[in-house]
């Protein structure tokens, strides 16, 4: 077993290093691929997001040959709060082991009540909707030119609420895999990572070109641009999921 916790989290050490025991005793927030439960240890509530079990050798590389998904997970999360980027705070990682073979891995945040963008993006253009997505934009062009790429930006892994003061504010989530550049990102890459948020082509083109507004190039070429790229995905991704399912039914 690896367990890492914050050093100003150190309260949380002993419920962490009790978890897989107390993991099925939390509150059900998300089951699929992966679990999330949530928790109320010392008077707070925090998020424990188990990972689904890797097989085969990926048992063996995760473990020694590439950080867990917790593990990148959290350094991430870390970052992203280094950087000014909202995201649920970290608190630790846990990887338990069985002989060389990695098994569960926890990812710890505080709990966060932030829902997803694809609340808004569904309604638009609904009445407030306009306002929400130029907030949206506004936030996916600071990403970007901090150096932020988002491996899985889509619109369930931003998520957003707003203020007692009314100004929307948003925050990523499923963070492990993501790359920090270290500078502002090109024309091609930020279009190319604006290709995941799949929602409603309405909604779609008006970030798009709110987008293309707010870093300083034509809206209109930054919809075509990224609605083509958006086609592109939205096919490949089909064909992924079409010879999935033909390899299921041999």
């Amino acid at each position: 077993m690896k367990l890492y916790v914050n050093e100003s989290m150190a309260k949380f050490r002993p419920f962490i290093e009790q978890l897989p025991a107390l993991f099925d005793e939390g509150d059900l927030i998300f089951q699929g691929r992966n679990t999330i439960r949530s928790f109320v240890v010392e008077g707070e509530r925090i998020t424990v997001k188990r990972f689904r079990k890797p097989s085969g050798f990926n048992a063996f590389c995760y473990g020694h040959l590439r950080k867990s998904k917790a593990r990148r997970a959290f350094e991430h999360a870390t970052e992203l709060v280094r950087l000014g980027i909202q995201t649920p705070e970290p608190i630790g990682y846990r990887e338990d082991y069985h002989g060389i073979w990695i098994r569960e891995t926890y990812l710890i945040t505080r709990f966060s009540d932030y829902r997803p963008i694809s609340e808004i993006t569904n309604r638009f253009p609904a009445e407030g909707t306009a306002e929400a997505l130029d907030a949206f934009a506004a936030f996916v062009v600071t990403l970007h030119q901090k150096g932020v790429l988002h491996g899985d930006f889509n619109n369930s892994n931003t998520q957003w609420k707003r203020d007692e003061k009314g100004d929307y504010r948003f925050e990523l989530i499923d963070i492990n895999r993501m790359q920090f550049r270290g500078r502002e990102l090109t024309r091609k890459e930020s279009l190319h990572n604006l290709r995941r948020i799949t929602c409603q082509l309405t909604a779609y083109s008006y970030i798009a070109g709110r987008y293309g507004e707010l870093r300083g190039w034509d809206s209109y070429y930054t919809q075509l641009a990224c609605a083509k790229r958006l086609s592109t995905f939205i096919a490949q991704r089909n064909r992924r999921y079409a010879l999935k399912a033909f390899l299921r039914r041999r």
